[in-house]
């Protein structure tokens, strides 16, 4: 049997291909004269390795492997087949400025690499591979080990990648996270049902983003402003002609030629004519509303004896007012009534139905059209302790995952969703401290909820440590002393406390 000879192919840069370590290697020993027996006994490789490395150089357009038979020159990838195309989707999340930064890499990797490292925040582990939910675990695999073709900072060796190594490192990590859990059945079964969990309560934050939206667009409709009374009628004695001003440099006007023209005064109505009217603009005025009641006007429309004209029609149009004012008020409750009902109504076929989160949302609508309504008020409680215990429950599954895989930060801001659904939860206000410490979260809240769970069980040793340790790591010794004391009393023998306590006094 002929020996099998690879070749190299010339004008390759062997620094541009994204070879493993090994790969390298065996690619140095391709000279055109050692043969892969040669090649497997300098390098200790068994043959089925040795032709699996030779294959892919040859993929690779690194060798020739005269033996084996000629391949099809693949076609250029379409956008759909390029592995990382689903990161690209969407406008640029960077400065264009980035794609400039100093690397020795081309300008279309540096954006292929940026548009990967700025698509995962927020993807899931389906997402950040761009395979769908039911892929098996072939796809998965093949899809991972493309991907990393690209982001693996091996790929671009001896390169100067300037700040794109960090990103490509960020990128890499992140893809191997979600090979390996969607790579092995447990693994995979728990992020699924994490999943399912995530996006319930991502479905109910929007739902109640949504209605609170709904809530500050309801206004209750105010009562129209009653019109301003008509200034009095002048009397005609005291009418005069304007003075026309002198402009300076022009001739003196004349008083009887520049005057204005002659004002045509009506006959001022008589104090019965002034009244009949105001009745009959009241009239007109709630006979649209006459189906509401309305309260009297509080000024009486006939005059009192011993007013003058001018007295009497300011306590006509008062009246008017007055009657306006409180017609319009009624009016608007009882518009206001039947939009509170009519969100009730769709509350309780909800609840009936099972969907108390929409429950609690149409009771929280209606509150705002009639928030004096006690009955909906006893209602919209009822049904948000419900949905508050719902929810509580599957922050929990996602804290205890996000436990569970060391993603602190997720877990802090599900622990204390938890805690702010259940007041009285001791051990979610110390896991939500906990979390904040871990993941080098913020102090202030950190304290606040270590102390909430001191006051829920204040004889809870660990309870004080982990308050302690907050004001510790805030820099707050003689706080963090005055708990470990109080930790100190309730067990003496308690290691941690005194080790704590002897950090706290130096």
């Amino acid at each position: 049997m002929a020996p099998r000879i690879p070749q190299r192919i010339t004008g390759v840069n062997v620094l541009s291909l994204p070879l493993s370590t090994l790969e390298g290697f065996v690619f140095s020993l391709v000279d055109g004269r050692a043969a892969t027996s040669d090649i497997a006994i300098i390098t200790g490789i068994e043959a089925n390795k040795l032709d699996s490395i030779l294959d892919r150089l040859s993929e690779l357009g690194a060798v020739d492997l005269p033996w084996a038979p000629r391949k099809a020159k693949p076609k250029p990838p379409t956008p759909a087949s390029i592995p990382d195309a689903h990161f690209a989707s969407g406008a640029a999340r960077y400065s264009p400025l980035e794609i400039d930064d100093r690397a020795e890499i081309s300008k279309e990797l540096r954006k292929r690499i940026l548009d990967a490292f700025y698509a995962l925040d927020g993807r899931n582990h389906y997402e950040a591979l761009g395979v769908p939910r039911d892929a098996d675990k072939n796809m998965i695999r093949a899809s991972y080990f493309e991907l990393s073709k690209i982001f693996h900072p091996d790929s671009q060796f001896g390169k100067d990648l300037g700040p794109f190594r960090s990103k490509m490192e960020s990128v890499f990590k992140r893809l191997t996270e979600a090979y390996e859990v969607l790579g092995k059945k447990k693994k995979r079964q728990d992020y699924d049902e994490y999943l399912a969990v995530t996006e319930q309560t991502r479905k109910a934050r929007r739902a109640f983003d949504r209605v609170s939206r709904e809530v500050e667009a309801i206004r209750v409709p105010e009562p129209e402003p009653a019109p301003e009374p008509p200034p009095p009628m002048p009397d005609a004695s005291v009418l005069r002609a304007p003075r026309v001003p002198s402009i300076a440099g022009a001739e003196p006007s004349s008083p009887i030629s520049k005057a204005p023209p002659a004002v045509t005064l009506r006959p001022a109505p008589s104090n019965e004519e002034r009244r009949a009217r105001v009745r009959e603009r009241l009239r007109q005025r709630l006979k649209t509303t006459s189906s509401r009641p309305a309260p009297p006007p509080t000024t009486p429309i006939e005059p009192a004896s011993g007013q003058n004209s001018s007295e009497r029609r300011r306590s006509a149009i008062e009246g008017l007012r007055n009657s306006i004012a409180a017609s319009g008020a009624a009016a608007g409750r009882t518009e206001a009534n039947v939009r509170a009902q009519a969100h009730v109504r769709k509350a309780q076929d909800a609840e009936r139905a099972g969907d108390f989160l929409t429950a609690s949302g149409e009771l929280q609508l209606a509150l705002a059209c009639d928030p004096d309504n006690k009955s909906v008020q006893q209602e919209y409680e009822r049904v948000s302790k419900v949905v508050a215990r719902s929810l509580a429950t599957n922050y929990e599954k996602q804290a205890l995952y996000e436990e569970k895989t060391g993603n602190w930060k997720a877990a802090a801001v599900s622990w204390a969703r938890v805690s702010d659904n259940r007041d009285d939860d001791e051990n979610a206000a110390r896991r939500t401290a906990e979390s904040l410490l871990k993941s080098s979260g913020d102090l202030h809240r950190a304290q606040r909820y270590a102390q909430k769970a001191v006051q829920l069980a204040a004889n809870n040793t660990q309870n004080l440590i982990l308050l302690a340790r907050v004001y510790l790591a805030a820099g707050l010794k003689l706080n963090a002393q005055r708990e470990l004391e109080k930790a100190a009393k309730l067990d003496p023998r308690d290691q941690i406390v005194n080790n704590l306590l002897r950090e706290a006094r130096s």
